[in-house]
């Protein structure tokens, strides 16, 4: 049984994750590029053409509004398309929409209103895409290979979208103001192109004669609260996502006024942040082998909770480092061995819904951690808001680990 076992982990370790696969990866990752570009430069051309904060905050706030008017409907209709036809015809729209916008900035033509209608028509479209690609892995891959696939696919995120992108996209802007909205167009282009050459590498979708918007949207819905290991990974992936969201809120202010560093320290930061994160989504799949799936859940968000505590009592800038790091690493791991267990449990007719109730818990809990870390610096200091959500982190997971445990060995049970 043992040599059996080894032989197992082989396969699964070798199995080849195939051309399809990585077509679509390549097309992710360019997206993901042109995505990081435009985030560094669209507040920036908010900020040349007006001063007014609550102007320049509406940039960010077009974009994420797609999710909460279209999360939850978006994840029907990828459940009744074809996947992959999904990801590239709303690829093309996005490269039209913001094509036509960058041509305009090109001209010397932009403003304000122009400005948040396209970030609203690419918000709008966001959450189809998102939804389809992150879903479209177990139609491409076998169940054995999904921690590496996602595993790729986080790198690639955290690595262009988050690492590489933004920085880029301020240099880009620098240029000239243009120019990072056309390199988003064309990568939105060259992603659509891509996705289309394997279109049908993906099944197209069984629909029922009599669907109906409604039911099917309750079904996603009753499936994730009727299934207790998922409904308490997605609640538990909701203080993770406040929490996450609490500590970008207030990072910026901390770096200049808790540690006291100059302003680019923020970006150094964020990149170290991404660094533990691409190491995290290469570290996932072979912890994912070697150890238990519950230990990787509740580990993943131990050590992230540990390293927010730390931002929360240290002030040794190479502590604050290490802690970073450790956010990335936690964060990214929990995410490839998360996703890929949501994957293998839910039914293929289902995924696009549960997924997209995941997203949607994460869109509503980064207002709250914002709001309540901002609140709790304002009446304390910019410590104490690390600590608490820290302590918040670790209290929760203990608090679910019990359940998990027994959920994840139940299914282990009659799996069996």
């Amino acid at each position: 049984m043992r040599g059996q076992g080894l032989r197992q982990e082989v396969r699964a370790r070798e199995a080849p994750l195939g051309k399809p696969y990585w077509v679509l990866w390549t097309a992710g990752a360019i997206s993901f590029l042109g995505d990081g570009i435009t985030f560094g430069a669209l507040p920036l051309l908010a900020a040349s053409m007006s001063r007014d904060p609550r102007v320049v905050s509406l940039t960010e706030a077009v974009t994420g509004i797609g999710w909460l008017l279209l999360g939850l409907v978006s994840g029907v209709m990828v459940d009744r398309w074809r996947r992959t036809t999904t990801m590239w015809i709303v690829d093309a729209i996005r490269a039209v929409v913001a094509g036509g916008f960058a041509v305009v900035v090109l001209l010397g033509q932009e403003s304000i209103p122009l400005l948040l209608i396209t970030g609203f028509l690419l918000g709008m479209l966001a959450p189809f895409f998102d939804n389809a690609s992150a879903v479209v892995i177990p139609d491409l891959v076998v169940a054995t290979a999904l921690e590496r696939a996602n595993g790729y696919n986080q790198a690639a995120l955290v690595l262009l979208a988050n690492l590489i992108g933004p920085p880029l996209g301020a240099v880009l802007f620098v240029m000239h103001h243009g120019l990072p909205i056309m390199v988003d167009a064309i990568s939105f282009a060259a992603a659509a192109v891509l996705v289309f050459l394997v279109r049908r590498a993906a099944p197209a979708r069984a629909v029922s004669p009599d669907r109906n918007l409604g039911r099917e949207l309750k079904e996603g819905l009753l499936y994730l609260w009727r299934h207790k290991l998922l409904r308490s990974l997605c609640l538990l992936l909701l203080v993770a996502n406040a929490v996450g969201a609490g500590i970008i809120a207030i990072l910026v202010l901390y770096v200049l006024e808790a540690l006291h560093l100059p302003e680019a320290w923020f970006g150094w930061l964020v990149a170290t942040y991404a660094v533990g994160g691409v190491v995290g989504a290469a570290l996932a799949p072979r912890l994912a082998r070697r150890l238990s799936t519950f230990t990787n859940l509740i580990v993943s968000m131990l050590v992230l909770g540990f390293a927010v505590v730390v931002f929360g009592v240290v002030s040794e800038l190479a502590l604050i480092i290490a802690g970073a790091v450790l956010m990335g690493f936690g964060s990214t791991w929990w995410n490839v061995i998360s996703i890929s267990l949501r994957q293998r449990i839910v039914p293929a007719a289902l995924l696009g819904r549960v997924t997209a109730v995941y997203r949607m818990v994460a869109f509503c809990a980064a207002p709250v951690g914002a709001v309540g870390a901002g609140f709790l610096a304002h009446r304390t200091d910019l410590r104490t808001p690390y600590l608490v959500m820290g302590l918040l982190q670790l209290a929760a997971t203990l608090a679910f680990a019990p359940l998990i445990k027994r959920e994840l060995s139940a299914d282990s049970g009659s799996s069996g």
